[in-house]
């Protein structure tokens, strides 16, 4: 089996399980409770914020406990549906009962193949007749369209992931580590961090066996599906019009006008990402629960809010505590939309009874976020590095750029070459020459983080902010109040994304790193594309039968619109482990399943990707130089396994603390076998020249080594980029590794 299809494989498998656990599970259990929430869209969000969140505070508290293996999870995992049996047993037994029953006349041969086939039959004929068939007839166009959204998501971004096989960011190398150790149960083994996406890896590597490799790789593809499809039930319960929604996802998933880097992360399993699937959910609770107006008086005088308000508060704080317990962003993008929300409803939510509510569903979920964090952190373990770096961002004490800055700058002199020539008028004095100098700082910002190559999108995004508030008074006054709060909250929202996007330029203090808020801003701009649609075919047709048709319409004159602006394509980025190297791994483990032990000396990430194997072992590239170089006369280099395998790069690969597309354009060569290597600490020798310095010295190593055992070392796979060679050998008499093969310095022998 080809490598692309087993990734095609896998990501079925990824997405299977995890929409089983977050989405299925909690359906099984919660649909009668759940039943009067709202529409489909509202239930999906609901379901999902409540299978996460199990998830995620069920691994915390096996973790922090540390009895978390695959039989308490899944324990833990039927331990609702225990109680569920429990409290329903007089419908639950009987139904149990009948179906051990038809198992036991299964297996004993009493009901047949023929008839099983019959009545599986006449179960579909059932479902499509019945109320199922009857939801799928009324709604098959939504149900296409929506296909049609995953299978371009699934293109622009899932290509990657069938041609790209290794690790797409480098972050993806500490967080693998931390959840190899939380296999160990050794949580927070770096310090403490938001680990919510780690322990929903760490489930579904626990209760179904995916190796954290894999999920690495294939699950950033799934958390991406997700995203669009949480956006899209986000503007579908909030649309009037039907197909509104999908204009603004068809407009971000296509248009060529978005700056790369801020769709770049989506390639790559990463927990500000993975934290943006609870923003929306979070914010749809707080409209829900203001749009409700049935709060009873009790006997004893005090207000009661409905049972329905009291679910949307309670998947307000759960969502609000997993933008937490991801990533810090995740939580301030919520705020500042919270914020949105108190001027678009203030008419309302400033009223004691919602306030007061509300305060205590956000407090209640961060204090459930920080809970997991807080214990650790008074036990006595420290606060993880990368933490101190986002609460320096927070305080606006530290800057970091986005990758490829100056050139970013360079390729882009031509279209901030128009807002420098209109800001002339700045030198004056008056009101208006400052605001327009203010406009056009805010211009040449979104120009430089969140546009790519064209001057008017800014412009077209200020309008689209500016137009959607005044939709929203314009509807308030036609007596649309909730319709038109929903309209001014997202306009709000904008507004202050905006000026948080344009701080650097405006002299403000950084919130947030420029080039990840900018990918919050892309995400965001979405809503300023659909909602300014809907509220104008709302207002054209006002809610009649041909307000489908019109969306219709104007979903295609988007597309159209799309089509001519420009068409992205997708991209394949250079990953931190060559094909090669991902494909003799996969080999590697398959054939030493069930052999001996078996080493991999490598310079990437297969550290920690073999850590689940207990047979497998993996050296270091640059300590197995330096031993060598260090050890004198060559006394003995050993590595104690059955199966020696060395991953040497001919092409040394781009190891950069960024994303990026650039190929590796130099090879190993003698030049840089007489270069010393590199004795700066971590992974220094691994990144720029020193990898190819280092590569150089392993390549050369190993033609030596082969030379002189060349029985015994074999090429167990080799292309233009790759090279992997094995050497078996007896446990019990090791090969010296250590050889003369012309370092520090020496020309290398012929």
């Amino acid at each position: 089996m080809s490598m692309a299809m087993l990734t095609v494989i896998r990501i079925i498998w990824v997405l299977a399980a995890y929409i089983g656990v977050t989405l299925f599970l909690p359906w099984i259990i919660l649909r009668k409770k759940l039943a009067g929430i709202g529409s489909v869209s509202t239930k999906f969000m609901a379901y999902f914020m409540i299978g996460n969140f199990y998830i995620m505070n069920l691994v915390f508290l096996l973790q922090l406990l540390h009895i978390s293996c695959r039989l308490t999870l899944v324990i833990g995992t039927a331990l609702p549906f225990v109680f569920a049996a429990y409290k329903y047993k007089d419908s639950v037994f009987p139904v149990l009962e009948k179906a051990i029953e038809r198992i036991r006349l299964i297996a004993g041969g009493e009901i047949g193949k023929k008839t099983l086939i019959l009545k599986f039959e006449r179960k579909l004929r059932g479902l499509s007749s019945g109320t199922v068939g009857k939801w799928m007839s009324s709604h098959w166009p939504d149900i296409v369209l929506t296909l049609g959204i995953v299978l371009l998501i699934f293109y622009m971004y899932g290509t990657n992931a069938v041609k790209v096989y290794g690790y797409c960011a480098s972050d993806m190398v500490v967080h693998h580590y931390w959840l190899s150790e939380m296999i160990h149960n050794n949580i927070f083994v770096d310090g403490v961090y938001p680990f919510g996406m780690h322990c929903v890896l760490y489930y579904l590597n626990g209760v179904f066996g995916i190796p954290g490799h894999v999920l690495f790789r294939i699950f950033g593809i799934v958390q991406t599906l997700m995203i669009h499809l949480m956006l899209l039930a986000f503007l579908r319960a909030l649309c009037k019009s039907k197909y509104a929604p999908y204009a603004g996802l068809v407009v971000y998933l296509l248009s060529d006008r978005y700056f790369k880097y801020t769709y770049y992360r989506y390639y790559a399993t990463l927990p500000q990402e993975f934290g943006m699937l609870f923003i929306l959910p979070a914010v749809y609770f707080v409209i829900a629960f203001l749009k409700e107006k049935d709060f009873v008086l009790t006997e004893k005088k005090k207000t009661v809010c409905s049972r329905t308000a009291g679910l949307y508060l309670i998947l307000f704080a759960v969502s609000v505590s997993m933008t937490l317990a991801v990533h810090f962003y995740g939580t301030i993008i919520t705020g500042l939309f919270c914020i949105g929300i108190g001027a678009g409803f203030c008419f309302r939510c400033f009223r004691w009874r919602y306030f007061k509510r509300l305060m205590v569903a956000g407090i209640a979920g961060i204090c459930i976020a920080v809970l997991p964090m807080a214990a650790a952190y008074v036990t006595g373990t420290p606060l993880q590095p990368s933490l101190n770096w986002g609460m320096s961002v927070l305080s606006g004490s530290t800057e970091t750029m986005p990758a490829d800055q100056e050139q970013e700058e360079r390729d882009g002199e031509h279209l901030s070459a128009a807002s420098d020539n209109e800001e002339q008028p700045v030198k004056g004095k008056s009101l208006t020459a400052r605001m327009k100098g203010l406009y056009y700082k805010i211009l040449r910002e979104l120009n430089y983080y969140v546009v790519s190559y064209d001057a008017r999108v800014p412009r077209f995004l200020l309008g689209s902010i500016g137009l959607l508030f005044l939709l929203g008074i314009l509807w308030c006054i036609l007596r649309r109040s909730e319709y038109g709060a929903v309209l001014m909250s997202a306009s709000v929202f904008m507004l202050l994304m905006t000026v948080l996007q344009s701080a650097g330029g405006l002299g403000l203090p950084q919130v947030i790193e420029m080039s990840r808020l900018a990918v919050y801003y892309a995400y965001g701009s979405v809503l300023l594309v659909s909602l300014c649609l809907d509220a104008v075919l709302f207002l054209l047709f006002q809610g009649n039968r041909a307000m489908d048709l019109g969306s219709l319409g104007a979903l295609g004159a988007v597309c159209v619109a799309t089509g001519l602006l420009g068409i992205r394509v997708p991209v394949c980025l250079t990953a931190y482990e060559t094909n090669g190297a991902m494909l003799c791994l996969q080999n590697i483990i398959h054939e030493n399943r069930n052999a001996g032990n078996w080493t991999i000396c490598s310079a990437n990430d297969e550290r920690w990707m073999v850590d689940e194997y207990s047979n497998g072992y993996h050296y270091e590239t640059i300590t197995f130089l330096r031993q060598m170089e260090e050890t004198d006369s060559f006394a003995s280099v050993t590595i104690p396994s059955s199966n020696v395998y060395f991953f040497i790069e001919k092409k040394p690969g781009l190891y950069m603390d960024r994303m990026n597309t650039e190929k590796p354009d130099k090879t190993v060569s003698p030049e840089g076998l007489r270069e010393s290597l590199s004795r700066q600490p971590g992974i220094q020798p691994y990144i720029g020249d020193a990898r190819w310095v280092t590569m150089s010295h392993m390549y050369y190593w190993a033609q030596e080594f082969k030379r002189l055992y060349p029985n015994e070392m074999e090429v167990y796979y080799e292309d233009d980029a790759f090279v992997c060679y094995r050497v078996r050998q007896n446990e019990y008499s090791l090969y010296n590794f250590a050889v003369d093969y012309g370092y520090a310095g020496e020309t290398q022998k012929d």
